[in-house]
Parts: C-alpha cells; structure tokens; sequence
C-alpha cells in the first residue's frame, strides 16, 4: 500500500493549480492508494473557503482525505484551526515561507495551540531560509511536545542538502517531528535519516505538484533498507498518525 502524505490540490494563487480528476489519475498511473491533500495559498487568500474545498473533495472520494490551511497572522487563525477540525479534516499545514512567518515566532503560538487542543498534527514546509530551518521547526516541537510535527523535504534547506546535519540533530532531540522524503535527492541521505530519525518517523509525500510523485516513489525504492521499512514509509506511519 502506498499513501502519498503531501499533495497540494485547488486553487492556486500561482497558477498551478490542479483539480482532483488531475489527482486520481495520478495516483492510478503511480500505484498509489490514498493521497492526504491540503490546500494552495488560494488566489483570493481565503483560507477557510479552501479548507471547505478540500473538505468536499474529502467527503466525496473514499481514497482523499485533507489537512486545511491557516495564516497564523491573521487574528482568527485558531477559530480557523477549530473549523478544520469542525470539518473532519485530520491535520493542519503551515507555509511560513508563502505566508512570511517564521516557524517558531511566538505570533504561532495560539494556531499550534488550537491544533494541540484539537489532536491535529502539524504539517510544516520546512526548509526555507530564516523561517522554516530545521532547528526553528526543533524549538516549536520543543515549546509543544504534545503536538506531531511533520516536515518537509527532510528538512534541507531549498532540498540541497546543506541543512541536512540540522535535520539529523533536530531528529535526535524531538521525538515529536516526523520527516517526509520529497526532494530528498540522494539515498545517503534517505537511509541516514531513516537511521536517525527512526523507521517510524518518515513517511512518503510528493508535495505534487511542485515535484513528480513517481521519482519521489523511486527515490524510497532504491533506498538499500527492509521491504518492512518501505512499507512503514510508504503507508503504517502516516495510517497510524491519522487513523486512516
């Protein structure tokens, strides 16, 4: 079984947007089962209308389920949360990058709060200069041990690697931050990180569209670790997170 735990889908306020026909016959030609979605930054940046869209889309296919969206500087942000959570979604995805925060900025506080309050994990795009580096992404998992973090790219830096000994040493101190493996682009680093972290905190996402769901597919395959392994990745870790 394969659950791709990072896909993007709606409207985008860049213009790549996709729609979930474009998001099944992906899945279909990848072999994948389940994909977990959230939604772009939408181009009239109404978070909570695009957290009802991925909520339909939820609701009507029995293989998609969502994490809804907020900007933790707007002043409602944890009511936001507490809809997500009204709307049976089974996490939170933070952008600090596209929304100009920085991970660990007390203004995110009350959201990770509500979150906490709520039982969601926290899906965060890590990696980003000065607001989403690794060991800013350790200090909030320190301040809310009672939340699942879950960060992208293994946590390097533009996905080049150079954050990568920040990734390990934030993977050692939290035993609350999981890592997906989008964009992690050598195998090295795959199975050290697997090493480090632990079997049970990594998992499979694509973050489709902005990268191909059948390299990301490749790239845990070639992985020299047990088919057990592969298959926590690919879907127990997630299944087990969210109760899918």
């Amino acid at each position: 079984m394969k659950i791709d735990a990072c896909v993007f889908l709606g409207d985008s306020l860049y213009g790549n947007s996709i729609g979930p026909d474009q998001l099944i016959g992906e899945l279909e030609k990848n072999d994948v089962d389940v994909a977990i979605i959230r939604p772009f930054k939408p181009s009239d940046y109404n978070y909570d209308r695009a957290n009802q869209y991925i909520a339909n889309v939820q609701n009507q296919y029995t293989n998609i389920y969502g994490f809804g969206r907020v900007n933790p500087w707007e002043k409602n942000a944890p009511q936001q949360v507490e809809m997500i959570y009204s709307y049976g979604l089974k996490g939170l995805h933070l952008h600090p990058w596209e929304d100009n925060f920085s991970i660990n900025d007390p203004v995110v506080y009350p959201t990770i709060r509500m979150a906490e309050k709520c039982k969601l994990p926290v899906y965060v795009s890590t990696g980003y200069p000065n607001v989403s580096e690794p060991l800013q992404l350790w200090e909030m998992a320190m301040a809310f041990p009672g939340v699942t973090f879950i960060a992208t790219h293994g946590g390097q830096l533009d996905m080049s690697g150079l954050s990568f000994d920040d990734a390990l040493a934030a993977s050692e101190r939290a035993e609350n931050i999981m890592f997906d493996l989008s964009g992690v682009y050598r195998r090295d680093f795959i199975e050290l990180l697997i090493k480090t972290a632990g079997e049970e905190s990594v998992i499979f996402g694509s973050c489709v569209p902005y990268m191909d769901m059948s390299l990301e597919i490749e790239r845990i395959q070639a992985a020299q670790i047990s088919e057990e392994q592969k298959n926590k990745i690919f879907a127990e870790n997630i299944r087990k997170l969210i109760s899918i």
